[in-house]
């Protein structure tokens, strides 16, 4: 059974916030996962423009602090995105990562810097620097989500992992399409796409879907945001699919979870407006279980993800990654 420890925001402790949390790093042996001297990375997502709910950079840079003494190099990382906005692409993203105060490391996008970058773990599309890692800090911010009830670090691992193809094969059972009102035929996906899944045939543009590898770099290319694709699976679906690629993401590595229980808004950090929160301000947990932490979170705002989208069981993408391998959903939670 994993051990969750719990920092309560509720509960009055007599020293300063941060030093809380450096408690609670070190309650929770997170620093076991740091290799001296070596990159060491930090696993975020800091939040689309407009957006203020995700986790505040105050702790990430504490948290970034605490490995540099433990004698690790810190470096933070996410993915692009599937919308159009920007995080979109990887040297947007990485301005935008410092105008939200993700300044006091270096960003790297995991897969680079249109998206396509990745290597294959069991048929899952992973950014590539996560093949090049074996340990790393997780940092999510648990709230609400449109699809899966809630986000927290599966999602974080799952889609937050993946590379822009591996996205799109967890939303969406198709391929991208060209929207020919938006196409100006300027053929930059023809002249970018390897794979000659762009077919250029009477003055038409179009995807040969029986070329295309769902890489979906093309998307990120388009200047016109012509390269589009459909919402269409199912909640269980991506919430299958989300548990599965987080068990590939954390395969053979040794990996800390953060869960920022705070700010919980009804929806994801992608959204660049900011809503009112669903609950009030728990915790922060931590433990060397994504699924145990996840589990435990949702128990303790449970009534709230609930009874945001009553139509949606918010257990399943802790059911699919438990029998995928990537954790246990049985766990001791100890408050610090």
């Amino acid at each position: 059974m994993a051990i969750v420890y719990l920092m309560e925001l509720q509960k009055k402790y007599n020293e300063d916030v941060l030093k809380v949390f450096d408690r609670l790093v070190d309650t929770a042996e997170g620093m076991k996962v740091v290799q001296k001297k070596s990159p060491t990375a930090v696993k975020l997502h800091v939040g689309e423009s407009g957006n203020v709910n995700y986790v505040n950079p105050r702790y990430v840079n504490r948290l970034a602090d605490l490995i540099g003494e433990a004698g690790g190099k810190t470096f933070l990382t996410d993915t692009t995105t599937l919308y159009a906005g920007r995080r979109f692409r990887a040297d947007l993203h990485i301005v935008l990562a410092r105008e939200h105060g993700f300044d006091f490391a270096p960003m790297i996008i995991a897969d680079g810097l249109y998206g396509d970058e990745y290597v294959d773990i069991d048929g899952a599309k992973i950014a590539s620097l996560f093949g090049h890692i074996d340990s790393m800090f997780c940092v999510s911010h648990f709230k609400g989500h449109l699809n899966c009830g809630f986000g927290g670090a599966l999602k974080n691992l799952g889609m937050g992992c993946s590379a822009k193809g591996g996205k799109l094969e967890m939303h969406s059972k198709s391929k991208p399409y060209i929207d020919d009102a938006r196409c100006t035929q300027c053929l930059t996906c023809f002249d970018y796409c390897i794979h000659d899944a762009i077919l250029n045939e009477n003055d038409k543009v179009k995807v040969d879907k029986k070329a295309c590898t769902g890489c979906a770099g093309c998307m990120s290319v388009c200047p016109e945001g012509a390269i589009r694709f459909s919402w269409d699976a199912v909640s269980s679906d991506i919430q299958e699919g989300i548990a599965r690629y987080a068990a590939s993401a954390v395969k053979d590595k040794k990996i800390f979870y953060l869960n920022f229980l705070m700010n919980v808004s009804p929806n994801c950090d992608c959204f660049h407006t900011s809503e009112p929160m669903i609950s009030s301000d728990v915790g922060i947990l931590a433990s060397y279980d994504p699924v145990s932490i996840d589990q435990a979170c949702y128990d303790l705002v449970k009534d709230a993800i609930d009874k945001l989208h009553p139509e949606l069981d918010p257990s399943e993408q802790l059911h699919f990654a438990e029998q995928f391998g990537a954790g246990e959903r049985k766990y001791e939670i100890k408050s610090i």
